[in-house]
């Protein structure tokens, strides 16, 4: 009871800290926008960086100002670009546990391999306005993921392609043809979080948050599956998608190529409304999310976003039909005006389901985050985030007897240390309320490495 009057006090800080960040920025923006610059009579021009806060001055091929640790690969990278190929590959490494609370006190080492394949077919000499791009994963060592007992997993980044398992999968091959430079169609096996995009709150759990409440909303977990085949369309305005529909195998399949039972199960329908915005010369968005299943599953039914209870549970009937709605926003709120590429700002998800056999009936998350506003840290970002979790009553009730459930909530905060411009580390805290009434609120202390070849 103490823990969660705790958790209720930090709730109410933490919005009382964002209203009133919010309020301040608006009122005076332009001001704080000059945090960023130099500080005395002078004041950089726009597009001019802050060069002095750098100890000396150093080649553009230098280990610290290269963007990429093997640079061009020894010219391999601009051979390969020439035909239309570009290469990535980045690591990343979590030591994360449970100090307190949770349903086990435990430290648990993981980490992930991504690999990216883009291939352009125009300069392969196949088609025009033809794109490949390949998404393949390594997932190793152990993670968090059932020690906290809340349904949002604590760490994204090990949850995929398949949590406690050391696994290597394809886990998108996406075809995708311009028709014109407003619209595109798609299909292949698509990776859902890599289409994911909120500017302050995606990250795949390797850059920004680690809590898959702010990667993907887990509220979309019972319709929307991970990485499935799947095919679909988009409307652009200047290379950013204004509208996209797909339609999509509902069950997941990371580690198969699913067309041994495609469609056997059902489908689902996932689409996105994206507005860009500009308010007080800020950039932002205004997105909404509809998705909507047919497929036959009961609410407590594994899904790739949601960590669901251990224990005794009844036998739940299967349902179809189930939908959800998300809004989402992100929005600047402080522009770095010596590089307009730094800021930080708001964002904020709100959805709405079913309620059965969708176990989150409402969701919200809200948070801050972007560009470090250390005027010495030009590579650092933070982020700090609420999200909360309003569980079904009609599945609250039907489970009571065997796992009591109650609403789920959490804070997360983070800080992302730029050693250079291809190495971050990050240490990460975390205070989650479970879903499960038999456990404590849960303090989660971990430290995150991404490292980009």
């Amino acid at each position: 009871m103490r823990a969660r009057r705790i958790m209720l006090r930090l709730n109410c800080w933490l919005g009382a800290c964002l209203l009133a960040l919010s309020s301040t920025v608006v009122a005076g923006a332009d001001n704080l926008d000059l945090l960023f610059c130099d500080t005395g009579e002078t004041f950089c021009a726009p597009g001019e960086l802050t060069a002095q806060f750098i100890s000396a001055p150093v080649s553009s091929d230098s280990l610290a100002e290269r963007p990429l640790l093997l640079g061009d690969a020894g010219g391999l990278r601009p051979a390969l670009a020439e035909y239309g190929i570009s290469a990535n590959l980045s690591t990343t490494q979590y030591y994360q546990g449970v100090t307190s609370g949770g349903r086990e006190q435990t430290f648990q080492y993981g980490g992930r391999n991504d690999y990216y394949i883009t291939m352009d077919g125009g300069k392969l000499g196949v088609q025009e306005g033809l794109i490949v791009d390949l998404h393949g994963e390594s997932r190793y060592g152990e993670s968090t993921y059932g020690l906290v007992g809340g349904l949002s997993p604590a760490n994204a980044g090990l949850l995929f392609p398949v949590p406690n398992e050391d696994v290597t999968a394809l886990t998108q091959v996406k075809v995708t043809q311009f028709l014109s430079e407003q619209f595109i169609v798609f299909g292949g096996k698509i990776n859902v979080v890599d289409g994911y995009t909120n500017t302050f709150a995606a990250g795949k759990g390797q850059t920004q948050f680690m809590n898959t409440a702010f990667v993907l909303p887990p509220i979309l977990g019972r319709t929307v599956p991970y990485s499935s085949l799947g095919a679909g369309f988009a409307i652009l305005d200047g290379m950013e998608p204004i509208f996209s529909m797909m339609i999509m195998d509902p069950v997941n399949h990371p580690t198969t190529s699913g067309f041994d039972d495609l469609f056997a199960n059902g489908v689902s329908i996932f689409g996105e409304v994206n507005v860009p915005v500009n308010i007080a010369n800020r950039a932002g968005h205004q997105q909404l999310y509809f998705s909507w299943s047919n497929r036959d599953v009961t609410a407590l039914e594994p899904s790739a976003y949601i960590d669901t209870p251990i224990g005794p549970l009844p036998i739940l009937p299967k349902i179809s039909n189930s939908w959800s709605l998300l809004y989402a926003f992100d929005q600047y709120l402080v522009v770095d005006p010596c590089d307009p590429k730094r800021g930080w700002g708001l964002f904020g998800q709100f959805g709405l389901s079913d309620g059965n056999p969708n176990p989150i009936r409402w969701s919200a998350t809200l948070g801050v985050g972007g560009s470090s506003p250390l005027r010495s840290r030009p590579l650092d970002t933070f982020g700090v985030g609420y999200y909360y979790f309003q569980l079904s009553s009609e599945l609250k009730n039907t489970v009571d007897p065997f796992i009591p459930l109650a609403n789920n909530q959490g804070i997360e905060a983070y800080y992302n240390v730029g050693v250079t411009k291809w190495l971050n580390i990050t240490p990460n805290l975390q205070v989650i309320d479970p879903a499960t009434r038999a456990n404590n609120t849960a303090i989660l202390v971990g430290l995150r490495t991404h490292l980009v070849f």
